[in-house]
Formats: C-alpha cells, sequence, structure tokens
C-alpha cells in the first residue's frame, strides 16, 4: 500500500477518536466493565506480572494500561500510547485519580517506535486497536523489535462484522440512508474488521516474526443500556467511525438513522434492556528468543 494512503488512513483514523473521546469520558463505567474480561485475556496471555515494563499499544483513555500498573506495582512500568491526545488527555484524568505513578501516556506518531531502543519491554498489548492500524505488520516488527526475547504481545481484534451487531446494526441503517457510506468491507486496512479471522490474525503475527502464535474468540458485551434509545446515544459517542460519519449528516438524515436504528433494538429486545456485542478474536505471539 503507498505511502500516502497509509497516512490517509492514519489521519482518518486520528478524527474518528478525537471525535469518540469525549463519549469514552462519557461512557467510562460501562466501557470498562464491558471490555474487562478481554483486557484480563490479554493481561494473562501476555504472562504481565510484578515489576514488570509494559507497552499498551492504542491504549486509548487508559486501558488496560491503568488495570496493568496496579498488577505490576511500583517496581513496573506502563507506556500507553495512542494516536489521539484527547483520548490520552482523559488517560490522564484517570491516571490522576487512581493515584498511580507507574504510567505515562504518549502520542503514538511513529509506528516504528522509534522513541524506544530494542529489547525495553517485558510484555504488549494491544486492546482493539491493531484492526484500526493501516500496517498492522509494520507496528507488530515494531513491537517485536522493542520486546525482550522469549516475551510475548497479546492483542484483541473484531471478528466478522456478521457476528459483531453493536456496529453493524446502526451501519446498516448508515447505508440505507446514505448509501455512498458503505461500511468497509472486512479485510481493508484500517477498518473495525480489518481482522475478521484467527487465520488472518496469525498470518501476521508470522509476518512480524512472532512464534507460538496461539488465539481464541470470545463473545463481548459491548454496550449495555437500560433501552434502544440510551443504546443509540451510547454507540453514537462512542464508536469513532460512527461517530465521525454522522458529525458530516444533516440533522433530518441524522434523525432518521437514529428512528431506524431505535425499532431495529427494540425488536431485537422488546421486553428489557440492551445488551449488543461482538465476536472478540483473541491473539498472542513471542518474540524467538534468537
Amino acid at each position: 500500500m503507498a505511502t500516502f494512503q497509509l497516512d490517509e488512513i492514519k489521519q482518518r483514523q486520528r478524527l474518528e477518536w478525537q471525535a469518540a473521546a469525549p463519549g469514552w469520558k462519557k461512557w467510562e463505567r460501562m466501557i470498562i466493565q464491558s471490555l474487562q474480561p478481554v483486557a484480563d485475556m490479554l493481561i494473562k496471555n501476555a504472562g504481565i506480572t510484578s515489576g514488570n515494563t509494559v507497552l499498551d499499544m492504542a491504549t486509548g483513555t487508559g486501558e488496560p494500561a491503568l488495570t496493568i500498573a496496579k498488577i505490576v506495582g511500583p517496581g513496573g512500568r506502563v507506556v500507553g500510547m495512542d494516536l489521539s491526545p484527547d483520548m490520552l488527555d482523559v488517560a490522564k484524568e484517570r491516571m490522576v485519580s487512581q493515584g498511580l505513578n507507574n504510567v505515562t501516556f504518549q502520542v503514538n506518531e511513529h509506528d516504528d517506535l522509534p522513541a524506544f531502543p530494542d529489547n525495553s519491554f517485558d510484555a504488549a498489548v494491544c486492546r482493539f486497536g491493531l484492526m484500526f492500524m493501516p500496517d498492522p505488520v509494520r507496528v507488530l516488527r515494531a513491537i517485536r523489535r522493542v520486546l525482550k526475547p522469549g516475551r510475548k504481545v497479546s492483542v484483541a481484534v473484531w471478528g466478522p462484522p456478521e457476528r459483531a451487531p453493536f456496529f453493524t446494526t446502526p451501519m446498516k441503517a448508515v447505508s440505507k440512508h446514505v448509501p455512498e457510506m458503505k461500511p468497509l468491507a472486512p479485510g481493508t486496512p484500517g477498518g473495525p474488521f480489518a481482522i475478521p479471522s484467527q487465520e488472518m490474525l496469525g498470518s501476521i503475527f508470522k509476518k512480524a516474526g512472532f512464534s507460538n502464535f496461539q488465539s481464541q474468540t470470545t463473545d463481548v458485551t459491548v454496550v449495555q443500556a437500560e433501552s434502544p434509545e440510551e443504546y443509540w446515544e451510547a454507540i453514537t459517542e462512542v464508536a469513532g467511525p460512527i461517530v465521525f460519519l454522522l458529525s458530516k449528516m444533516t440533522v433530518e438524515k441524522k434523525n432518521a438513522i437514529r428512528e431506524d436504528v431505535i425499532e431495529t433494538v427494540r425488536g431485537l429486545f422488546p421486553a428489557g434492556p440492551v445488551r449488543l456485542g461482538g465476536e472478540a478474536i483473541v491473539g498472542s505471539g513471542t518474540k524467538p528468543s534468537v
């Protein structure tokens, strides 16, 4: 892929997640609760323990970096990186409120991670970020370089769109009302479903030079809402691609999409709270010792 295309994807990602930063702050409790099981899997699979130095790529508003900071303790260190300065501002607020001083947050300007020397981290994680990166192999190669030999990286990505109704439900309504705004096809670089299978994720790990790739799938409830209306409010404030798309629409279009989504969700959950999620793929690999 040409460099200008990679830069274009990265710039779009920055705009999308900058737009979603206020929503992540507003819905912090729901997001943390919903995604904590995935964070726990990443931490376990990466072998993170007390005293470790850990890299958290695409940390967003600071998770799982802040959870990891409590595990590694005062003798350890966590570096959280993200391309959105606004998301990192929320992460820093959360860090201060939790009284943590073994975490630093940095804007990810360069996928090759030039700020870090070789063999400097005991573990690395990336929760629902790798699929948004325009060149995931390049990013994983950089992570492999900065990992110590024999240490592990663990990542989570979304599986196929048909198993992710939390995201596809509003996107179907968007495509209906604004046909030119079609969702990115599975496997498209930089999209939410860019790495939709264990086989594809394994191939990326192999190309990046990791060994002992292991993966599993798990169902994740992403949005927990008391009503279809609250689901709409949450998903249109935290899902970066959706937030960004809606920001470009007229009020009339946005309201029409909202009505469609609420009607669809009410049909799925006629008697009670809304629980919509997706299938996550959790994979890990080891940096060879030689």
